[in-house]
Parts: structure tokens; sequence; C-alpha cells
């Protein structure tokens, strides 16, 4: 009897690891118009026309969506709940958005689905804007009533919080590059919004600690999911480059963290959000590495990037590491197999160097409204046909991909035969 052949790869991850996906909350829930990124697409800002009034409809479609998670094995999944959605109008709560996430929450537990939840992923009540927004220190208390009010409603099903993601990419976005609303452009602005944001994850922290205690609800774990690059000089000899990608890194990568560390202990976990890494040559010019592939949004595919950030941080701050957004944009599902077994490759070095590396949630779990790009930009481990009334979805190859990688606990040999034939690390 002939022998089978011997499976030559198999990189298994912990055992217990997190295997999910992630969206925001805004970006595929759709139907509601209390938001700034909803009347920014008023305003014409949105590229392709399309608006967050429709995005795909979890809202209406969750069960059916929580199904197609656990179709692909995930044992977690990170969601958003709107702040707009829960607190229309400044101090008036709707218990009914309250109790239709709790709704949600529950689905995905049944299903053997771990939530974690994100209190802040980028929009806010137009309440709030016409106050200053992330401007105006008092909105450290309005975001902190909020807390309270969701985590007191839902913290019983959850046990790992974000209090805000991207807290960077939302100051730069916003108040910088004038892409997301409201549309600034302003470096002096830009830091004071970063500062009222660790403000507001300091006092946030804190309190979901309590509220868990006083309920005696399982311990909460508080972090906050922050992008990171790497920032690499485009010629090493050249010290106007090498200071350039320093500013670069102490702007984007450290300020906010710096800032929250000096809090005293403020995160629990940390969880990282990786995409891409950049070349910088000075003064602040960023730039793509020509031996490299890119997506359709032109960023690079630079997978050590992950290792690099995941080493790095995990000798800085020695907390359980989360990766909270990984991901690559493109109309078909041709590179996102290879992109997914290159990252958590790189994850699994990292885990081999006894980095703690406690989970994964690929972005995103749908092609969802991505932002300022709207429908156009295809994120999703599933597809949404945006033409269809019920936007129909169907898992694409990635997807069962992942789901394989999932319910094996780690790349195989039969999964690389199975999808990716010619890939090896």
């Amino acid at each position: 009897m002939k022998k089978a052949r011997p499976e030559k790869i198999n990189f298994t991850f912990p055992k217990g690891f997190l295997w999910g996906s992630a969206s925001s909350a805004f970006q595929v829930e759709g139907g509601c118009p209390h938001h700034d990124f909803y009347d920014w697409a008023l305003k014409g800002r949105i590229k392709d026309g399309t608006s967050p009034i429709d995005a795909v409809r979890f809202w209406d479609y969750y069960k059916g969506d929580i199904a197609l998670m656990k179709k692909m094995n995930h044992n977690a999944a990170r969601i958003g709940i709107e702040w707009a959605r829960i607190e229309p109008s400044e101090g008036a709560f709707d218990d009914k958005a309250l109790a239709h996430y709790r709704a949600i929450l529950k689905e995905m537990r049944k299903a053997g689905i771990r939530p974690m939840v994100t209190l802040h992923h980028f929009a806010n009540p137009m309440w709030l804007v016409r106050e200053g927004g992330w401007e105006n220190p008092r909105t450290i208390d309005h975001y902190l009533r909020f807390v309270v009010k969701a985590v007191e409603s839902l913290g019983d099903l959850v046990d790992i919080w974000n209090t805000i993601n991207e807290p960077s990419v939302y100051a730069v976005a916003a108040y910088l590059f004038g892409e997301f609303p409201p549309g600034a452009k302003s470096f002096r602005r830009c830091l004071r919004v970063m500062d009222v944001m660790v403000e507001a994850h300091v006092r946030a922290y804190g309190a979901i600690h309590d509220i868990h205690g006083r309920k005696n609800w399982a311990p909460a774990r508080v972090g906050i999911a922050k992008h990171l690059r790497t920032f690499d000089p485009l010629r090493e000899n050249n010290p106007f480059d090498r200071l350039s990608a320093r500013l670069m890194d102490k702007y984007f990568n450290n300020r906010y963290l710096e800032k929250i560390s000096a809090k005293g202990r403020t995160l629990d976990v940390f969880g990282i959000n990786y995409y891409s890494g950049d070349l910088v040559k000075f003064p602040m010019n960023m730039l793509t590495r020509p031996e490299l592939s890119r997506n359709k949004l032109g960023w690079d595919i630079y997978p050590e990037g992950l290792y690099r950030v995941v080493k790095r941080y995990w000798e800085l701050y020695r907390l359980p590491i989360y990766i909270t957004e990984n991901g690559t944009c493109e109309d078909g599902d041709d590179i996102r197999p290879r992109y997914i077994l290159d990252h958590l490759y790189q994850l699994h070095r990292a885990i081999g160097e006894g980095i703690g590396v406690a989970g994964y949630y690929h972005w995103s779990t749908l092609d969802n409204f991505e932002l300022v790009d709207g429908l156009m930009s295809r994120f999703g481990l599933v597809h949404v046909d945006h033409d269809h009334p019920k936007r129909r979805r169907t898992i694409k190859p990635s997807g069962r991909m992942y789901g394989e990688i999932a319910r094996a606990g780690g790349i195989t040999e039969s999964i690389i035969r199975k999808y990716v034939p010619d890939w090896r690390p």
C-alpha cells in the first residue's frame, strides 16, 4: 500500500487562539442618519457617490451574517456599536437600539463566537459635531456618558472592549488631511484631537473596569485598536530621510501610545491594525517599494512589516496582542488568499519567538462601505452584491480558505495545495 505524502508544512497556532474578522458599525449596519459620515455623503464627499445609510444592512441581516461567520469557523468577531444610533440626540438614549445590539451579541454567543466590541470607530453623532466634536474637551464627558450606558447595557455579553479605533488615523484624516469629516487641515487641531482622545480612553478604561467589577461580570479586557505602520528612510545614508522617517514614526505610531502610557495602566490588551509600510523621503513623502506588489488602493503588500510591528510593540508593552485588522483591497479574490497566508506566516514566526499574539481578525467580514471610497473598495471575506435588493452574500475562496485555517488551527499543506499551490513561506 502506497503511503500518503507527508504534509510538508504545518504552521500550528496556540490552543485557544482567536480566529475572527472585523467590521465597524456604520460601515456595515445601514439605516442610521444621525452621524457625520452620513452628512459627509450628503455633501458629495464619498468617491463613488454612495452613502452609509444603506451600507450592507448588517442591522437587518445580522443572523445570516453571523451564520456565515460560523460557517467560516470563526470563534471570535470584532464589531462596533454606533454612538449616533444609541444616543441620536444629546442625553437621549435609544433603548430599542441597545436591545437590538444585545440580540446581535446573543446571536454571536449562541454561535460560539466571542465578541470584541469597539465603542468608537470614526463616526460621530451630529449633535456632538455641532458642539465642536473631538476638538472640544467636553466631548470627554459626553463620550464617557455613552460608554457607561453601553457597557452597563451590554457588558454581560462582552469581555473584550476597544475604546477607540485608530485615534491617530482619525485625527490625521479628519483634522490634517481633510479626508474625513469635518475636513480640517491643521496640524495644531490634529494634535489637539489626539490629546482629547487620550483622556477619553483613560477615563473609559477606568469606567469599564468599574462597571464589570460592580456587576460581578467576567473581568474586562480593555484596549484600543491602533493602526501601526513601518516607516523606513528611502536612503539609509541620507540624514534628512532618516529624520523624516523618525518623525512619521513619532507622531503617527507612538505619540498617542506614549501619552496614554504616561497616565498609568490604561491597557490590558494591545490591538494592532496593520496593512502596509512606507518608504519615507524628505520632507514627508511616502513612497512604495518597487520590488513589492500592491493592492487596488496602491498600498504595498509588505507582510514582514506585520512581524516587525508585533515584535516591536510586544517588547515595548508586553501585553497580549490581537491583530484587530489586517486585510487587502481588490475587486476579485486573486491576491487575498496569498495575502492571508503571508501575514499569518509572519504571525506564526512571531509566536515562535515567544511573542504573545492571542488572535487575528481579518478586515473585513463583508465587502462593506469603505469610508471615503464608498462601496467601490472591497476588503471582505464575503462578497456582497451591492445591486441585489437584499445585498446577497457569497463566501469568497479566501473566506473558505480562512475558514479551513481556523478549523485546523493553522496553515497546513493540504490547505496550501487546495488554494495557493505555489505558496511557500
